[in-house]
């Protein structure tokens, strides 16, 4: 049984909605908004919504507004630009978790933690985030030439220390909880795939998302520490710019 004890979802919301801590800026990194950012942004949204092979560098020079030029004065092909949409989106998962990994704290509370301002990547930063699957569904299914695939599996090895911070803290949280796991691997999976399933079925129904994002990862990260056989402790989400 759950050593730990769950607080409402309306309280634990209100206790959110009411942190400063809580605003997008404590889990999302903040825009940049070099010449190089812009284009990363742009073609983010052009590999999202229309895939990486139908992605011309004339769409994402339309989108942009600017000419092919801009593009190639910073990346040589649409290849190198895939691959930085990719590395920038992996940058946002770690820059989001970084400032909740603190080891000072319980195991349970930093899963919560960090699983929360995952969770709110996925739907915040949706386009990059969707890029990322593209590159890893192209890895699996080896449909790359040699030098993509070198490229790519150097990113899936970013990708892996990625979830390689989840796996400690699951690891942890289980001996400190006394929790019983067969099999660290798969719940590490099973744990990360509950949270990232908003990266296809999201869609933001306001002009201000940031509440409705919390509230869904509020709900997300509830449900995956009960695949873990834990409950989301009342105390898991106060006060997180602490650990800024």
């Amino acid at each position: 049984m759950p050593k730990s004890t769950a607080a409402s979802h309306d309280q634990m919301y209100g206790v959110m909605a009411d942190s400063q801590a809580l605003s997008a800026a404590a889990v999302i990194v903040n825009r940049e908004t070099d010449p190089r950012s812009c284009i990363l942004n742009a073609a983010a949204h052009c590999f999202t919504n229309q895939g990486f092979a139908a992605t011309s560098i004339d769409d994402v020079a339309h989108k942009l507004n600017a000419t092919k030029g801009m593009i190639y004065h910073h990346f040589r092909s649409k290849n190198d630009l895939f691959f930085a949409v990719y590395r920038r989106g992996m940058e946002i998962n770690f820059e989001a978790i970084k400032p909740f990994q603190s080891k000072k704290l319980p195991a349970l509370i930093r899963l919560a933690r960090i699983g929360y301002a995952h969770a709110v990547t996925m739907m915040a930063e949706q386009d990059f985030q969707r890029t990322v699957s593209q590159g890893v569904a192209m890895h699996q299914t080896g449909s790359t030439t040699a030098a993509q695939r070198e490229t790519l599996d150097e990113l899936i090895e970013v990708r892996d220390r990625y979830e390689a911070v989840f796996r400690e803290a699951i690891r942890d949280m289980a001996r400190e909880e006394k929790l019983e796991i067969d099999d660290l691997s798969i719940s590490v999976k099973c744990f990360l795939a509950a949270l990232n399933g908003t990266v296809f079925w999201y869609s933001p129904r306001h002009k201000n998302p940031q509440p409705e994002q919390h509230k869904i990862a509020l709900n997300l990260i509830t449900y995956a520490l009960r695949g873990l056989g834990t409950e989301l402790p009342a105390e898991a989400l106060e006060n997180l710019g602490e650990d800024e």
